[in-house]
């Protein structure tokens, strides 16, 4: 016996206008609920008669493109405000790290390994402007460590003038310099931060960098205060253990 063929379900239709029509007579306070929708509608335009233009038809328009304007500015104000804020908690907490070490190594230790963590990055690099390396467990075969840097390499990165230096894609610019700062795992870097750090006591040229394996995530239009106050923090840090080290 053979099996009873069901025929699959009949396509909705589309509502007709008479539908919607009906419906809002039915509910008169629905467009006053979803205004949202009111800024999707056409305006009817008037037969004035006469070759008289109903300026009120263009004018609503207008502002319904003002309205959906000013809605997209709001949103990528409020994006703007949430990363900033995350960026915020994050400086705090690295801020708070950074001032509780108490030499050197746990200073490159809070670099190479909470910072990491803090920012939510995959290399973080301190690379200094030296003939001679300083013995420490977080060199250059670390990924996030200190890396030793030939002279003018971070005046060419980042120019004489210039503190931070913020890369959206690496792959189409590459500062001078890069390879350098981020060796041996410079392929895997598509998007990277640059901060100098200013040294008072130690004569020493010393950039700190930020590298990530998607590309987007640094960009010049990024506000860079958190970023040199950071920079500020940890120069404070290493200018102390530094001169304690090269006395």
């Amino acid at each position: 016996m053979s099996a009873k063929r069901t025929e699959p379900p009949a396509a909705k239709s589309d509502v007709t206008p008479e539908q919607v029509r009906a419906f809002l007579k039915k509910n008169p306070d629905f467009l006053s609920k979803n205004e949202d929708v009111v800024s999707d509608l056409t305006p009817p335009e008037r037969d004035l008669g006469n070759g008289i233009i109903d300026f009120q038809h263009y004018m609503v328009k207008n502002l319904q493109k003002d309205s959906k304007a000013l809605k997209s500015r709001y949103d990528v104000l409020v994006d703007f405000c949430r990363d900033n804020m995350s960026v915020q908690h994050q400086v705090h907490h690295a801020a708070l790290r950074l001032i509780r070490t108490r030499n050197l190594e746990q200073l490159l230790e809070a670099i190479a390994i909470d910072l990491v963590s803090l920012f939510d990055v995959d290399v973080v690099r301190m690379a200094m402007e030296s003939e001679t390396a300083i013995e420490t467990s977080f060199g250059e075969h670390n990924y996030s460590g200190i890396v030793f840097i030939p002279t003018g390499t971070i005046d060419a990165a980042l120019g004489k003038k210039k503190n931070v230096l913020l890369v959206e894609d690496c792959s189409k610019k590459h500062p001078p310099g890069f390879d350098e700062i981020f060796a041996d795992c410079e392929s895997m870097i598509a998007s990277c931060a640059m901060l100098r750090l200013e040294l008072e006591m130690v004569d020493r040229a010393i950039v700190l960098a930020f590298g990530v394996r998607h590309k987007g995530r640094f960009h010049p239009g990024q506000g860079i205060e958190l970023l040199h106050f950071l920079a500020q923090i940890v120069a404070h840090q290493l200018d102390r253990y530094l001169d304690d080290l090269m006395i």
